[in-house]
């Protein structure tokens, strides 16, 4: 049974369910049209319905949010992420679906309380008291006010009831449909739904488990420690667990509008520039960063101190990924359009039919409209919106992690807007990137980058001499690639296989050329070289067998006297 089957199997209740609500929305065509489902089954005549008339009425993006509201937490949140991704969805689909949010009521009285027992023992002799009616309820978890036994107030986080396993079975449908959409619909294909699903899933599966967030409130706490003004909620490990997580209880007012703030005694403008420093520090200096920067995930304890709440969702960058990224800003302010379409190509691992000469010139004239005025002075919201349709027309996917990066930038740019203050988060980078091409260009990390360079040139060249022997001598026996132990005397099959690889030879060539895959030998790819020099060699072994060679028709007619 494979794997869309199996799912269909252990959940065919659940996938009946979502196939009424995506017909009533006028979604149906997305699985229907492609046969997957027999006639006459549960899911099949869900699929067969039609659409309401009213609904039909609304645009796609409404009709796709109204869905995935009806089908709940899990769906939701794969919207709330799609909404991260015009790159996939396009610009007014990503738009509606920014106003989706979870309504999830709190489990009935005592369910958290029996799941904080069974998880850590009983509350009696783990806390001085434990409020059993929650006072907030989020898209996964519920949160409890309690006090430890020494008097300290905490709010223990709990999961809600059946969350990870009704979770788990709608990710499973996720996971196959992505991969039988992907496998039957080129147009699908082409933006990689088994990828985003795939993210999805990881992430899903972080904010079902309780311990994630415990981690991240540890390493947040111990990044800022040495500056006091920022307050993290102190974690309290051994009242954790799978399903629970308890942390210090934090108060203040809350970073809703201009005249809250400034009753704290903070200045808006002070705060907003403090927020968005924060969050850069995050994101340049640790390379993991809250991901949530909405006015609700901050309160203001007094005029001094900013609390940063809710660590379960958080973005991380790589060490490649903070390259890559460095490698982006600078092309960008050097306005190096090359440099700037080989660091697109290399974050989007783009299809084998995109047209780089497009794409550069596309981006050029992104450039030009869009990053004129100073870094200080840009406008991150049109740049990020512009950059994002034009991957779009080009069919290239974001990684995720920069998708969300740069939705957290644009959050941080609305905290000021939402306050009433002009400051741009550009403004604040415009150092940050001077700081970067000055790190890249070091001398210290150009001699590290050198070294490691000259090692890998130095292996590549030790393994070369061996391996050009390989490939000749395969070439010269016929054997190149594949062993063919086919009785055939007028050699048809090998000039057949011959032409094959000397047509796919000349075809990596180019796409390994046009990519720039190193390594490079005067801005040229040494892989795409190579592949260049076999198809070249092959085509020569090609014409000179078939020079001296006598087809079988040839034969047979001086045979005959013909």
């Amino acid at each position: 049974m494979d794997e869309l089957a199996l799912a269909m199997f252990r959940n065919r209740d659940r996938l009946a369910e979502v196939a009424a609500v995506l017909a009533r929305y006028g979604w149906a065509g997305l699985l229907g049209r492609r046969g997957i489902f027999d006639e006459g089954t549960p899911v099949a005549t869900a699929l067969s319905r039609v659409a309401d008339r009213d609904l039909a009425l609304l645009s796609p993006g409404e009709r796709l949010r109204g869905a995935l509201v009806e089908l709940g937490t899990t769906w939701v949140k794969f919207g709330q992420m799609l909404s991260l991704r015009p790159d996939v969805v396009g610009a007014d689909v990503a738009h509606e679906l920014e106003l989706l949010q979870a309504q999830v009521p709190a489990d009935p009285p005592g369910r958290a309380h029996a799941c904080v027992e069974a998880e850590l023992g009983p509350t009696d002799d783990l806390f001085g008291s434990f409020e059993v009616e929650a006072f907030a309820s989020g898209s996964v978890a519920q949160v409890h006010h309690a006090r430890l036994k020494d008097g300290t107030a905490v709010v223990v986080k709990v999961l809600h009831d059946g969350a990870a396993e009704r979770v788990e079975g709608d990710l499973q449908l996720m996971v196959a449909l992505a991969g039988y959409l992907e496998a039957k619909d080129p147009e699908i294909a082409q933006y990689r739904p088994s990828i985003l699903v795939g993210e999805f899933r990881q992430m899903m599966r972080s904010a079902i488990d309780l311990r994630d967030e415990r981690d991240n409130l540890q390493a947040f706490a111990a990044n800022f420690a040495a500056e006091t003004d920022v307050v993290v909620p102190k974690v309290y490990p051994d009242l954790c667990s799978r399903r629970v997580v308890t942390m210090g209880l934090v108060t203040g007012a809350t970073f809703s509008d201009r005249a809250a703030i400034e009753e704290t005694g903070w200045d808006p403008d002070t705060l907003v520039r403090r927020a968005a420093e924060i969050y850069l520090d995050m994101i340049f200096r640790d390379g993991v960063y809250h991901a949530d920067p909405h006015p609700g995930n901050f309160l203001l304890p007094d005029a001094s101190h900013l609390a940063i709440l809710d660590f379960g969702d958080v973005g991380r960058l790589s060490a490649q990924r903070r390259h890559q990224l460095e490698s982006l800003v600078i092309a960008v302010v050097a306005r190096d359009t090359e440099q700037l379409t080989d660091v697109c190509l290399e974050l989007t691992s783009p299809p084998p039919d995109t047209d780089v000469r497009a794409l550069g010139a596309d981006l050029g004239a992104w450039m030009d409209r869009y990053l004129l005025a100073g870094v200080a002075h840009l406008d991150m919201a049109g740049i990020i919106a512009s950059g994002m349709e034009l991957m779009r027309k080009h069919h290239l996917v974001l990684p995720a992690d920069l998708a969300l990066l740069f939705r957290v930038l644009l959050r941080l740019q609305g905290l000021g807007r939402n306050v009433g203050t002009d400051i741009r988060v550009t403004e604040l980078l415009a150092p940050r990137v001077g700081a970067m091409a000055s790190a890249r260009f070091d001398p210290k990390r150009l001699a590290h980058h050198m070294a490691r360079t000259a090692r890998e040139w130095e292996h590549f060249f030790s393994d070369l001499p061996g391996d050009l022997a390989s490939v000749l001598e395969q070439l010269k026996t016929g054997r190149l690639g594949v062993d063919l132990r086919v009785h055939d005397a007028d050699g048809a099959a090998d000039r057949l296989v011959d032409g094959l690889l000397a047509s796919a030879s000349v075809l990596a060539a180019g796409q390994l050329v046009s990519r720039r895959v190193g390594p490079m030998l005067g801005g040229i790819s040494v892989p795409g070289l190579l592949a260049a020099g076999v198809g070249v060699l092959t085509w020569r072994r090609l014409t000179t067998h078939r020079a001296g060679h006598e087809s079988l028709v040839t034969r047979a007619r001086r045979s005959t006297g013909g």
